[in-house]
Parts: structure tokens; sequence; C-alpha cells
């Protein structure tokens, strides 16, 4: 019985031996900066859009918003003008591209979403002046 004892002892013992090899040891190779990454250019966002856009509780179909690129970070959405839906206020919405994947952002004037893959965005703005119109837009990239 002392012997069986002992066996699983020097078998535990063995283990975490070699366990601890495997875990204390680790790839040097100078790449331990902790610098966060950056990301991507938000460009893959910018351009013209077709969809739906809500106003209140009105919606309009084929409605075409633009995006353009204001700075590294940040984007103007913009229904376009002259249309029924153009009372909608445009607005500067913070961007980024964390992983290249698609733009993203949320800020007090609103959030926006885009996918790469399939061009689909959606905007979401919100009421930060009392002259403002708030919208929803769901579209895809023209």
């Amino acid at each position: 019985m002392v012997n069986r004892f002992q066996r699983l002892i020097s078998s535990f013992m063995v283990i975490a031996l070699v366990g601890s090899l495997f875990l204390s040891c680790k790839s040097n190779d100078g790449n331990d900066d902790p610098t966060p990454i950056t990301g991507q250019s938000i460009d893959p966002v910018l351009g013209t859009f077709k969809g739906t856009i809500r106003i209140a509780t009105q919606d309009y179909y084929n409605a075409i918003v633009v995006v353009t690129k204001v700075d590294a970070s940040h984007i103007k959405v913009q229904p376009k003008s002259g249309e029924a839906y153009s009372t909608a206020t445009p607005k500067v919405l913070t961007a980024q591209n964390p992983v290249g994947v698609g733009v993203g952002g949320n800020d007090p004037e609103g959030s926006v979403n885009y996918l790469i893959s399939t061009k689909a965005l959606q905007i979401s703005t919100k009421k930060t002046a009392a002259t403002d119109v708030e919208f929803y837009y769901e579209g895809t990239k023209q």
C-alpha cells in the first residue's frame, strides 16, 4: 500500500514538473511591446449607400445616404439632399476598424456599424440639439 502511494506521488510530481516546464517556457522574440493595436483604416465605410431610412415613424425606401471621412476616426453621415427624408440631421460619428472586419462606433451623436464582407450599413443618430431630426438607417453600399 505504501509502495502504491509512493508511485502515485512520484507520478504526480513528474506530471507537475513537466507541466511547469511547458507553462514557464515562452518564446522571447522581443515582441513584448504592450502597445495596443491601432486597427485598420475606416475607409471601407466611405461611399454611397441605398436602403431604408426611418424618421420618427415614417419609413423611406430606396433612400440614399452618403458617408464621408472627416478624419482618421470620424465620419460624416448625410442623407441625400432634395429628398423627402433630407430633413434628417447629418451627423459626425466616431468610427474605428479594430480588426479589419468592419467599421463601428458609438458616441453621443449616434452609432454606426458597417460589415465589410456584406457591405451592410446601420446608422442610428441621436438628438443632441432641439432642432435635430434623428434617424435610423439600414442599407448597402452601391
